[in-house]
């Protein structure tokens, strides 16, 4: 059995996410009346459509070296509307799955439902997003350490059913806090 990879393209390989973009540049110049709508979803005061174009894959040759099993680029579009104002935003993947394959949209979409629900309970559990810490090192290790002692919580059968409420009983309580760590 073969496994297959879709991961995301980003700026932090530049030389690959320019490759892939301008791949897809053409298509959205040229052949905008094509598109399918691939999902409608609408809730949270915001409407949004998002679209998935899928390509054979063309690489320059240094970057088929380094990426040998991959097939197919993926390019998914979504437009939002929320409070009258509009965005759009391009996220572009790579994959070892055919360009024909017609579960690459889906398995995006369950990564970003994945993705969406750790940062939720993150900000709304940790309050990540107003974290003030600005030194690169102490952002990325208390990143780390929030996500460590999530999955501990997550993977915790003790006392109180929310992960909200089994961290602030560990702030509260050394004999439940070590309980939660050390089982």
């Amino acid at each position: 059995m073969t496994a297959h990879v879709v991961v995301q393209v980003k700026n932090n390989q530049p030389k690959l996410y320019q490759a892939v973009q301008s791949q897809f540049q053409s298509l959205f110049d040229a052949q905008k009346e094509k598109i399918v709508v691939e999902h409608k979803e609408s809730g949270h005061g915001r409407q949004e459509e998002r679209y998935v174009f899928q390509l054979k894959a063309k690489l320059p040759p240094e970057l088929t070296e380094k990426w040998p099993t991959i097939r197919s680029i993926i390019a998914v579009e979504r437009h939002r509307s929320a409070n009258g104002k509009g965005t759009v935003d391009t996220s572009y993947y790579v994959s070892s799955l055919s360009p024909k394959h017609k579960l690459l949209g889906h398995y995006i979409r369950q990564h970003w439902r994945i993705e969406n629900s750790q940062h939720y309970i993150l900000d709304v559990v940790f309050n990540e997003d107003a974290s003030r810490i600005a030194m690169e090192d102490a952002v990325e290790n208390m990143a780390l350490f929030r996500r460590f002692v999530l999955n501990i919580v997550k993977q915790s059968n003790c006392g109180a059913r929310s992960q909200r409420n089994k961290l602030k009983r560990a702030g509260w309580n050394d004999d439940y806090r070590a309980q939660l760590f050390f089982g």
